[in-house]
């Protein structure tokens, strides 16, 4: 693993229709590797590097020296497991994810998946209601058919919506792709996954009905600096920590998993500040602020988040269960 996360992984299980093996010589490497490429070693492997992204995998029974195609049952048995590229970039980025070579043949059970987001223990980042896409607009997979002929192996071309996206694969047997990484910068940011341990994020919904969520995977601390949501009627000249019962709010709290509807409400807050308000420490997987907005007011808020530790405990205002 290349990032200190502490969550159980259970990646979404693909499915394919299996068809006969194709016979295929594989090099060590695919071709159009080049020297300064990154080798995926981890089912689990995360980045925020730009650059090119090696993965290969080569399973091979020999007899007499003549390679020997795997049984049906051996695909069945080794098909199952599911790993990921997962990439996440700086807060007002989104990712761009080009697929220079992909040998992941259909026949044997392979396939692969972008995802619009992050998926952890069957939950997506940022959260299905959340996005103005479908799941199933979000998930597109793909995988060689070799039985189609001519043999075009079609460079496909992916841009998340936010700073976080994932490459997802299941190659049972043997094959290979090379997946290049890059970022592009983006000017009204949404959602947000953090991966520094301080810092201060600004959301707004800059009118629009829509709600933008700020998930940090670990315990944090967590103060509002600055905000102004709701009407004048529920703004008024201070900061309301209770504002479970108005359509626009600020949503404070945490989870183990990745899905800002299914965690734990620490506070609700609306109104109006430019003065930094007290630390409230979430204590649990994902702490997360969710700016909740219906589009009628320009809602915004500057949120400071840090990681959190024993001696926040008295700052807690939310301790998930283990």
């Amino acid at each position: 693993m290349k990032a200190a996360i502490i969550l159980p992984l259970t990646l979404i299980v693909l499915t394919a229709k299996a068809w006969p093996m194709v016979k295929k010589s594989f090099e060590f490497y695919p071709n159009n590797a080049v020297f300064g490429s990154h080798v995926i070693s981890d089912c689990m492997y995360i980045t925020s590097e730009p650059g090119d992204y090696v993965f290969k995998k080569a399973q091979y029974s020999m007899i007499n020296t003549k390679e020997i195609p795997p049984m049906e049952t051996d695909v069945e048995d080794s098909s199952s497991q599911v790993c990921g590229l997962y990439v996440i970039g700086e807060p007002d980025t989104i990712v761009e994810i080009t697929m220079k070579q992909y040998d992941v043949n259909c026949a044997t059970g392979g396939l692969m998946a972008f995802v619009d987001g992050w998926e952890l223990n069957g939950e997506y980042f940022p959260g299905i209601t959340d996005h103005h896409h479908s799941l199933e607009e979000r998930v597109i997979e793909f995988c060689n058919n070799y039985k189609r002929w001519p043999r075009v192996a079609n460079k496909k071309f992916f841009r998340s919506n936010q700073n976080a996206a994932l490459l997802q694969y299941r190659i049972p047997y043997r094959g290979s792709f090379i997946a290049h990484v890059k970022f592009h910068k983006i000017t009204q940011p949404c959602n947000v996954l953090v991966q520094n341990t301080a810092a201060v994020y600004y959301m707004a919904n800059f009118g629009y009905q829509r709600n933008c969520t700020i998930s940090a995977l670990f315990p944090a601390a967590v103060a509002v600096t600055n905000l102004k949501i709701g009407g004048k009627n529920v703004r008024g000249t201070k900061v309301n920590y209770d504002c479970g019962m108005y359509d626009d709010r600020l949503e404070v709290g945490g989870s183990s998993g990745l899905d800002a509807i299914a965690m734990e409400k620490a506070s609700a807050i609306c109104g109006y500040s430019d003065q930094q308000g007290p630390e409230q420490a979430i204590f649990c997987g994902v702490t997360t602020a969710r700016l909740v907005s219906t589009g009628r007011y320009q809602n915004h808020v500057t949120v400071m988040i840090r990681k959190a530790d024993e001696n926040d405990l008295d700052l807690a205002t939310l301790v998930c269960a283990l």
